[in-house]
């Protein structure tokens, strides 16, 4: 598949497996998305906020707009990215 659909892929309808791990996974799968937490460490580190989106075998970042929606999957809420950072969500 194209890389540039990858990165489109990686942000709509946006899903996301952890956001409050803060090391990077050691056997990341492509197609794995993270919200980077506060004190990441690693790649990961100085990227508070943003979408960790493994493609092609790397970590690609991508930095939210406001209003964007994330469905946190080990939480199972709904978050919106606003001017203050991620919402704590609601349980849908």
């Amino acid at each position: 598949m194209d890389a540039n659909l990858k990165r489109l892929g990686a942000v709509v309808s946006l899903s996301v497996k952890d956001r409050d791990l803060a090391t990077p996974p050691a056997s990341p799968v492509n197609g794995d998305r993270y919200l980077i937490p506060a004190g990441a460490t690693g790649v990961w580190s100085g990227k508070t906020d943003q979408i960790a989106a493994r493609i092609a075998g790397v970590w690609e970042y991508h930095i939210p707009k406001v209003g964007w929606l994330c469905f946190i999957e080990d939480e199972a809420v709904l978050s919106a990215y606003k001017a203050t950072g991620w919402s704590p969500g609601i349980a849908i």
